[in-house]
């Protein structure tokens, strides 16, 4: 056997592609010889043979041998070497030791690239010559492993807050991990292959990647991998044509042209970073079942891509993903070894992203403490991307404005107004009234609103990338201004080089978007936006949840007096007399509709938030009862303000509070408590209730004389929880009826509810909790005259209310959100006997069926939506429901 510094096994992985070169012309006398020395099978042959050109053969029998071990692999070898008249075996010695030493010399190499590309921190409005080291400037991100909540139904640069909240909670804390720590294992099993890293805009997930490329760089941290390759999907969005993983690498790393093969053939060796899967154009194509499994094999960029993800390609490979929430549903879930989330920055990184912005000590205090002191700038500065645009504003204007933000959309006007006077370079003050070079601030104010008008139409098509013919359409591509705002990378076709532009942030683009519009002059009420939109966006488009959520916001800040002042002083900006107008009156109306209605309103609250004045509720909103449906979203620190901002300009009875599903806490219930004392129903089902939760509950049962009716279905209490709650209904005894459905309650803890009934509780709901039958039949037999008592199904028309509940739920939610109602409401076996029950499980059957036939067979979101609507139908015991 050929004596090797690496076992033969090793020789051939790391000399794949020039034996490929050396055998290709040998390729069936060697396939014969392995044959003949019983090496391969006659099957082994068949399969070689089917490959086409000899170059396949040969790469076919490399991977054959992969999987016999190292004797076949020196028996390989030993015959090539014979068939190439190679009969010093030295030869083979010094190709591998040559090999190995320009392989170290490749690392080094590579290492210095890497240094080079990740030194400087680049932010949105940096300028040339202004380069800041990122080792001076990186902040720590709370990574965090394990899953957070992937039912966002909104978007996600709202969720921040509820992950800041969560973050304190000590089973969280005890996942927080490091970015070197991603790719092992603490429980010292098997490392992960694939790694997912999802956040939402401006968390710093591009940050965190280059981190790892600066920390491997300096040979810090990742040691146990040879090579980082990095590669955007914004850069891939620009590949039109069949390419190969080998081509994608070369792309950005032509350094390593000669020994890409050693690289991708030591693949355990190797780690793959694919940063913004959410900007790739594609990104709803990658779970498909057609792969690729060579890095030399040509295909479309998706197909490689998905291939790479799934394992596929490079399956020994590690690979790290990193993408906002939207997108996260189109990963495929099965490829995945572990699931982590960037939560941004704590107050303590906060202070220290002051100190090393303003790097005098005593100024970063100082701006810190303004910031500290206002609630909901203190909120924003969590997400990294938020924190730098509070600090340019500040750095810029000395401190806060006269008027501190109190919205997002002040602080993108302010951060605006702050650049347009960096680029006008005539100008003295105008905000303060002094004059300044007009024209100038003229040209500045014309390209704004023509980028607008660009981000507008790229944001209806859902479209972050745009070229040098885009901008000429627009008027804008020469003017210095719009590097401020665009990044523009040069892309290298054959025989030329064309530029491909972007917005330096997805909330930057909808923010010149709701410019725009605000500027233009058209009816923008909500319900004229509202029809709008919806004949611009596809079906799926508009009813994926928070695609233009902020954008509304940012709409009805830029309609706000102050605002609109302010950019008329500071930038000339003059929107129509009558547009701030008629948007108020149409905010107005849709809000009190859906207050009356019980619709999902926490959008439309977030509008009037931007507003900030406090007496615009008197001016039109007269609901004929206030029924406020914020259920299924996860509400954050900013919706809790928002909702409370709501509720403090409101007066009388709340007949309805529904806060299904959104994720509230113990502080969530006890910042709202004022509020929960004038409401008659209040809905808390399907959020996990503590028992500190449950004693703020408790609190408003003994204090309020108005709730009457309360649900905590599926909310995770049991017999103490049931306990406490007892003894608040009998101290007030307004309460009239409780739901408490899906809980871990026994038959100690509903009995404890029994001697409250037939008064003050006229009906307790407990069906699928901890009892027996027996127990149960016990239960409905209190107080049998009344009836109050429900812990199983019965033939009662009261569930006809209850079902048609839990369908309008299911019709108006995602497809994730409709499993989680299929994964509550599946009945036991024996519920299916009530004939009641059988219809309301045929009805959601239909429903499905409904979804499903809706899908299109052209669309690749579509089949994806049916094959998961068709795994909800297969959850329902469909032959015992028909069966009829």
């Amino acid at each position: 056997m050929i004596r090797t510094p690496e076992s033969p096994l090793r020789t051939l992985r790391v000399m794949r592609e020039g034996l490929v070169d050396r055998a290709e012309g040998r390729v069936d006398l060697l396939l014969e010889t392995l044959v003949s020395r019983e090496v391969f099978t006659r099957d082994d042959r068949e399969d070689v043979l089917s490959q086409a050109g000899p170059r396949g053969r040969v790469r076919k029998v490399l991977d054959i041998l992969d999987c016999k071990g190292e004797e076949a692999a020196g028996t390989f070898l030993l015959a090539l070497c014979h068939l190439s008249d190679v009969t010093d075996e030295a030869s083979v010695q010094r190709n591998v030791t040559t090999h190995t030493a320009e392989y170290s010399k490749a690392i080094q190499k590579h290492k210095a690239v890497l240094r080079r590309r990740s030194e400087s921190m680049l932010y949105y409005n940096t300028r040339h010559g202004e380069k800041i080291a990122f080792s001076q400037h990186y902040v720590n991100l709370l990574v965090v492993k394990g899953h957070h909540s992937l039912e966002l139904r909104k978007h996600e640069v709202l969720t921040f807050g509820q992950r800041r909240l969560a973050l304190q909670s000590k089973a969280m804390e005890k996942r927080v991990i490091k970015p070197a720590q991603l790719f092992t294992n603490s429980a010292g099993g098997r490392p992960p292959k694939r790694v997912l890293v999802t956040g939402v805009a401006g968390i710093g997930k591009t940050v965190l990647v280059q981190k790892i490329l600066c920390d491997f760089g300096e040979s810090m941290e990742h040691l146990e991998f040879d090579f980082v390759i990095h590669l955007t999907f914004r850069d891939l969005n620009l590949i039109s044509k069949p390419v190969s993983f080998r081509d994608l690498v070369l792309r950005k790393n032509g350094h390593l042209a000669k020994c890409v093969d050693a690289v991708l053939v030591n693949e355990s060796k190797l780690l793959i970073v694919l940063d913004g899967f959410d900007e790739f154009k594609h990104y709803r194509s990658c779970n498909v079942d057609a792969f690729v499994t060579e890095p030399d094999e040509e295909s479309e960029v998706a197909e490689v891509l998905s291939s790479l993800i799934q394992g596929e390609l490079l399956p020994e490979a590690s690979v790290l993903l990193t993408s906002r929430p939207m997108a996260v549903s189109y990963v495929p879930v099965g490829s995945i070894d572990c699931f982590a989330v960037i939560t941004g920055f704590s107050t303590a990184e906060i202070r220290d992203y002051f100190q090393r912005y303003f790097q005098q000590e005593q100024e970063a205090q100082q701006m810190f403490e303004k910031v500290a002191a206002n609630e909901l700038m203190l909120t924003l500065c969590y997400i990294p991307a938020f924190c730098h645009i509070v600090c340019s504003i500040l750095k810029d204007s000395g401190g806060l404005s006269r008027e501190s933000p109190k919205t997002m959309t002040d602080i993108y006007t302010q951060y605006l107004v702050a650049l347009l006077r960096t680029h006008s370079s005539g100008r003295v003050d105008v905000c303060d009234g002094r004059q300044g070079d007009v024209g100038e601030q003229q040209r500045h104010k014309e390209t704004v609103l023509k980028l607008g008008k660009l981000a507008y139409q790229k944001l209806m098509d859902h479209e972050t990338l745009f070229y040098s013919r885009d901008l000429e359409a627009v008027e804008v591509l020469h003017c210095t201004i719009i590097s401020t705002f665009l990044d523009k990378t040069s892309v290298q076709e054959p025989g030329f080089t064309e530029d491909v532009f972007s917005f330096t942030h997805l909330t930057v683009q909808e923010f010149f978007a709701a410019l725009h519009v605000s500027m233009a002059g058209e009816e923008v009420s909500p319900e004229v936006w509202e029809e709008h939109t919806s004949s611009h966006l596809h079906q799926d488009d508009a009813g994926e949840g928070g695609h233009l959520d902020l954008f509304d916001r940012f709409l009805s800040g830029l309609l706000s007096e102050r605002n609109r002042a302010l950019l008329s002083r500071c930038a000339g900006f003059e929107p129509p007399a009558t547009q701030a107008d008629v948007y108020r009156r149409g905010l107005l109306r849709k809000l009190q509709h859906l207050c009356e209605s019980g619709g999902q309103v926490l959008t439309q609250l977030h509008c009037l938030f931007e507003q900030q004045d406090d007496t615009l509720l008197h001016q039109g909103f007269h609901p004929s009862m206030l029924r406020v449906n914020l259920s299924d979203v996860s509400l954050s620190a900013m919706d809790l303000a928002v909702v409370k901002h709501f509720l403090q300009d409101t007066t009388g009875v709340i007949a309805e509070l529904d806060l299904t599903g959104s994720n509230v806490t113990a502080n969530t219930l006890r910042a709202l408590q004022p509020y929960l004392n004038r409401c008659t129903s209040l809905w808390l089902g399907e959020n996990t209730l503590d028992m500190e939760a449950i004693q703020v509950l408790a609190q408003v049962l003994q204090s309020s004389d108005t709730l009457t009716y309360l649900g905590l279905g599926w909310a995770d209490i049991g017999d103490e929880e049931v306990f406490v709650l007892a003894e608040a209904i009998r101290s007030r005894q307004s309460l009239k009826e409780i739901w408490m459905e899906g809980n871990r309650i026994s038959f100690r803890g509903l009995s404890s509810l029994s001697a409250l009934t037939p008064f003050p509780l006229q009906a307790v709901v407990a069906i699928w909790n901890d009892v027996s039958e027996e127990e149960a039949a016990a239960l409905n037999a209190v107080s049998p005259g009344a009836g109050c008592f429900t812990a199983a199904f019965t033939d009662d028309s009261m569930w006809e209310q209850w079902g048609t509940w839990v369908l309008r739920r299911c019709q108006g939610n995602s497809a994730e959100k409709l499993l989680s109602v299929l994964q509550k409401v599946c009945p036991r076996q024996r519920t299916l006997e009530v004939p009641w029950t059988r219809r309301f499980y045929r009805q959601l059957l239909e429903l499905i069926v409904e979804r499903i036939n809706q899908c299109s067979d052209e669309d690749d979101e579509d089949r994806d939506i049916r094959r998961k609507l068709q795994e909800f139908a297969s959850a329902l015991p469909t032959d015992v429901i028909l069966d009829d």
